[in-house]
């Protein structure tokens, strides 16, 4: 054997070995960007040319665009397929070399133009799967050492067979990809319409038995008006007369929260004025000192009686939330334990903060602890809080909490000192 054949034979030996090694790697990689880059960078290396590029074929759109290419500065370029060519190679499914790019009637010159690249000789081939579909394109430029031969042709024809089998493969694991990822959207999507419904029904059940049993009892709460009487006939007893004030507002507010109830679902607009905040808050304590729930914890109200906050609210509204978070506080905390009441002030709002001693709240619970019908009480609806959080947002409000395991609770409720206030 002749010293040139050896060496043709030697050759062609270590590209078989490089084709070996390439299948591998391509076919072992499953994502189609990485390995588009792999397909170019192999091609350049064992082409030895200056740049390679390969485009894929968008059927639909009849156009074809390098995803991406060595050499090239934009990593991608979209063109129609009856141009230059690539576009013709995509069309035909011949394997041109091209030995003078610029005497070829579909060579583009203003690419060479734009970039400043002079294209020499060009090596294009296209990639056929396995259905002998062409699925995109091979574009190699500027062979180094000389012109693309015949054997460079072949080789490419090779790595074109090898890269659009990795090509189809990788698509059809980015498709299931997509389609996984659709389906997973598509059921977190349907879970929720159902947690909607499941509420919607909780909240319509609420109402129409709110509805049915409002008027039972605005009937059992027409005796407790007859305390009014009962101040008329001691006009000067200042305990009668705090005494039934105290029962006749009570009473009005079990029906403003069975209204509260039966609209659940709906949004409340309420009518709101300007409100001393501390004789809210002290009208409040009062209230909840006549509940047994609370009979062994002190309520702290540390109040400015120098420069007593203003807030514009709906006071009975305000009132509902306070003595339900004082509620809540009290059944959080132990026995001779405080809760504490404070107001801070800013230039547009007031902050009433509520401080239990209790034993915190545990993450698991605190990120539900908004939702309607969560609760942890035996007893318990799981709208208390849910409510609270709908009245101060009608207030244009905000209420939210910090919680220490084993410190306890703190709640804030963030009011507007004027009707022209807002809540930033």
């Amino acid at each position: 054997m002749s010293t040139d054949n050896s060496k043709i034979l030697l050759a062609k030996n270590k590209q078989l070995d490089a084709l070996l090694q390439v299948a591998v790697r391509l076919t072992s990689e499953t994502d189609l960007n990485t390995l588009l880059d792999l397909i170019v960078k192999t091609t350049n290396e064992l082409l030895n040319s200056e740049r390679a590029t390969v485009f894929l074929v968008n059927e639909e759109e009849q156009s074809i665009s390098s995803r991406i290419g060595i050499g090239l500065e934009k990593t991608e370029i979209r063109f129609s397929i009856n141009e230059g060519i690539a576009g013709f190679v995509a069309r035909t499914g011949e394997i041109l070399i091209i030995d003078d790019p610029y005497s070829h009637p579909d060579f583009n010159k203003q690419i060479d133009i734009q970039t400043g690249f002079k294209t020499r000789n060009i090596l294009c081939a296209p990639m056929q799967n396995l259905d002998k579909k062409i699925i995109g394109v091979f574009q190699v430029l500027n062979k180094r050492a000389d012109n693309f031969s015949e054997d460079d042709k072949e080789l490419l024809l090779a790595l074109a067979s090898i890269s659009a089998a990795a090509i189809e493969n990788a698509r059809l694991i980015e498709e299931r990809n997509r389609q996984l990822e659709e389906l997973k959207k598509a059921y977190d999507e349907l879970q929720a319409a159902q947690e909607t419904i499941i509420r919607q029904e909780k909240l319509a059940t609420i109402g129409q038995l709110a509805s049915g049993i409002s008027h039972e009892i605005r009937s059992q709460l027409t005796v407790v008006s007859a305390v009014s009487g009962i101040r008329r006939l001691h006009p000067d007893d200042e305990k009668v007369k705090t005494y039934t004030g105290l029962i006749l507002e009570a009473r009005n507010r079990i029906v403003s929260i069975l209204d509260e109830i039966r609209d659940f679902s709906k949004k409340k607009e309420y009518v709101k004025q300007s409100h001393n905040l501390n004789s809210i808050i002290e009208n409040v304590v009062e209230l909840c000192s006549f509940d047994k729930d609370l009979d062994n914890i002190t309520l702290n109200a540390n109040l400015n009686k120098s420069a007593p906050p203003e807030v514009y609210v709906n006071s009975d509204k305000i009132k509902q939330v306070l003595i339900n978070l004082i509620r809540n506080a009290g059944h959080a905390s132990p026995p001779k334990s405080t809760i504490t009441i404070e107001v801070e002030t800013s230039a547009d709002n007031q902050t009433i903060i509520i401080t239990d001693q209790g034993s915190g709240i545990p993450d698991e619970i605190a990120q539900h602890i908004w939702e309607p019908f969560f609760t942890t009480k035996k007893q318990g609806m799981g709208l208390g809080l849910d409510i609270c959080k709908r009245i101060i947002e009608s207030h244009n409000g905000k209420i939210w909490f910090e919680t220490e395991v084993g410190r306890g609770t703190t709640f804030f409720v963030q009011l507007s000192k004027s009707k022209t206030d807002s809540i930033n």
